[in-house]
C-alpha cells in the first residue's frame, strides 16, 4: 500500500473515531438536558403568542407539558399565566397535530360560553316546560357542541313560539348574542363557538394569525384541517431551529474535544508523513476494525435518536463513550498535551542526532508561549489544526466511515446516513 493511501486511511479513520465521540457526547447532552421536550415547549410558545392561551394550552389535559392544571373557563392574570408557563416542565416531547387542534378548539370554545350560550340558556330556562322548550334546548346543545345549528336556525325556532312575550324576550337575547359575535359571516353553525373564541383572544397578532388561517373555512372539519396544517408549518420552523442548535452543539463539542485532546489535524498528518510505522499501524487498525466501527456508528446514531426522543440511557451513553476513548488511545496517536521547556542544548542535540527540531513539536505547550522565538507561527498552526479537526468531526461519523470504506476498499457493514432522524414532530426533524 502506498504511503499516500495509508495516510489518507489513517486520517479518515481518526476523523471517524473523533466524530463518533462527538455523536456520543451529543447523546449525553440530549439525555441530560432533555433538549427535545424543551424545544417543543419553546416552539408552542412561539406559535401561540397570546400568553393566557399559552398557559392554558401547556396545562391542558391533552397536552400536559407543565405540572400544573387550570380551569379552561378561568380568566388568568398576566402573573398567573407567567407562573404556569414557567412552572416545572414534564417530559412530554411529542404532540400529535390533531391533539393540539382539539386542545386549542376546546379552549377557544370555552371562551364563547359566557357570551353566547349562557345568556341563551338562561333565557330558554324561563320558558314553560313544553315541546318548544325541549326543541330550543336541543338546538342550543347542538350549537354548543359544534353541531350544524346556527343563529338562523335558532331564530326560526323562536319564531315558532306561540307566546309573543316569550318570542320577544328570546329574540332580544339572540340579537344581543349576535351583536357579541360582531355579526360575523358565519358559514356554518358549528363554527360559532370557534369564531367567538377567536374574537375574544387578547393578543391581536395571534388573533389575526388564526383569523387568516380560518378565513376560508366553511365547516369545522375544514377548520381542523387548516389548523393542523398551520401547526405542522409552525413545527417545521421549530425543526429548523432545533437542527441549527444540534449543529452548533456538534461544532462546540468538536472544538472542545479537539482542544482537550489536542487533536491537531496538521500535527497528526505530519506525524503520519514522518513516521511510517505509525501510519502503517493506524491503517491496519482501520482495515481490521471496519466492521466493528460500522456497528458502533449505527448504535451511536440510534442512541442519539433515542435520546432526542426521550428514550435514551445515560449509563449506556457513558459506557459507549468510554469504549471509544479507549479505542482512540490504543492507536498511540500524537495527541494530548505536554509541557517540556526547550533548551539550546536540546536543540543542538537533536540537530546532531538528525532528529526533528523540538521547537516544532506543537504538542508541547512551551512552543506556543512567547518564550519560544517561533511561538506566533506555531500558535497559528495550532489554531488552524484544531479548527480543521472541529469542522471535520462536525461532518458526522457516517460520512467519514463511508469514505473510509471507499478508499480502503473494505466491505464493512454500512452505517446509517449522516443525518439522524430525531423528531420534534415525528416526521419533521433531522439533526446531524
Amino acid at each position: 500500500m502506498s504511503s499516500i493511501l495509508e495516510i489518507a486511511i489513517g486520517m479518515v479513520f481518526v476523523f471517524s473515531l473523533l466524530s463518533l465521540l462527538v455523536t456520543q457526547i451529543n447523546t449525553l447532552i440530549l439525555n441530560i438536558l432533555n433538549l427535545r421536550a424543551k424545544q417543543l415547549k419553546e416552539g408552542l410558545v412561539r406559535l401561540v403568542s397570546d400568553r393566557e392561551l399559552q398557559a392554558k394550552i401547556l396545562a391542558h389535559p391533552l397536552i400536559k407539558m407543565v405540572e400544573t392544571s387550570v380551569d379552561p373557563k378561568l380568566s388568568l392574570t398576566a402573573e398567573q399565566a407567567e407562573d404556569i408557563i414557567h412552572s416545572k416542565a414534564t417530559l412530554v416531547d411529542y404532540i400529535p397535530p390533531g391533539t393540539f387542534v382539539e386542545a386549542l378548539i376546546s379552549l377557544l370554545a370555552s371562551e364563547a360560553d359566557n357570551s353566547i350560550f349562557t345568556p341563551l340558556e338562561e333565557a330558554v330556562s324561563y320558558l314553560p316546560n313544553n315541546d318548544q322548550k325541549v326543541r330550543l334546548r336541543e338546538l342550543l346543545r347542538d350549537m354548543r357542541s359544534f353541531g350544524a345549528t346556527d343563529t338562523t336556525h335558532f331564530r326560526a325556532a323562536i319564531l315558532e313560539l306561540p307566546n309573543e312575550a316569550h318570542k320577544q324576550a328570546l329574540s332580544y337575547t339572540l340579537e344581543t348574542v349576535e351583536d357579541s359575535l360582531g355579526r360575523l359571516p358565519v358559514k356554518s353553525g358549528e363554527l360559532i363557538p370557534l369564531l367567538e373564541g377567536i374574537r375574544k383572544i387578547k393578543d391581536p397578532v395571534f388573533q389575526t394569525a388564526i383569523n387568516t388561517v380560518l378565513i376560508t373555512a366553511r365547516s369545522l372539519a375544514e377548520a381542523r384541517t387548516k389548523l393542523e396544517s398551520w401547526f405542522n408549518d409552525g413545527m417545521g420552523r421549530v425543526t429548523e431551529i432545533y437542527k441549527r442548535k444540534i449543529q452548533l452543539i456538534s461544532l462546540a463539542v468538536g472544538l472542545a474535544l479537539a482542544v482537550i485532546l489536542n487533536a491537531d489535524s496538521l500535527q497528526i498528518l505530519r506525524s503520519f508523513w514522518e513516521d511510517p510505522a505509525l501510519r502503517s499501524a493506524v491503517a491496519t487498525a482501520a482495515r481490521t476494525s471496519s466492521d466493528q466501527l460500522g456497528t458502533q456508528i449505527t448504535d451511536a446514531n440510534q442512541a442519539q435518536t433515542d435520546a432526542a426522543n426521550g428514550q435514551g440511557s445515560l449509563e449506556q451513553s457513558a459506557a459507549d463513550l468510554a469504549k471509544t476513548f479507549e479505542q482512540l488511545s490504543q492507536l498511540q496517536l500524537p495527541i494530548g498535551w505536554e509541557f517540556v521547556p526547550v533548551t539550546d542544548e536540546m536543540v543542538l542535540t537533536n540537530q546532531e542526532s538528525g532528529l526533528p527540531d523540538p521547537r516544532s513539536d506543537l504538542r508541547n505547550v512551551w512552543n506556543l508561549l512567547p518564550s519560544n522565538p517561533t511561538w506566533a507561527s506555531n500558535l497559528i498552526q495550532k489554531i488552524v489544526g484544531l479548527l480543521v479537526t472541529m469542522f471535520a468531526v462536525a461532518q458526522g461519523a457516517p460520512f467519514w466511515f463511508d469514505l473510509l470504506r471507499r478508499i480502503g476498499g473494505g466491505s464493512g457493514s454500512s452505517a446509517q446516513p449522516a443525518n439522524v432522524t430525531v423528531n420534534i414532530q415525528r416526521d419533521h426533524l433531522n439533526a446531524g
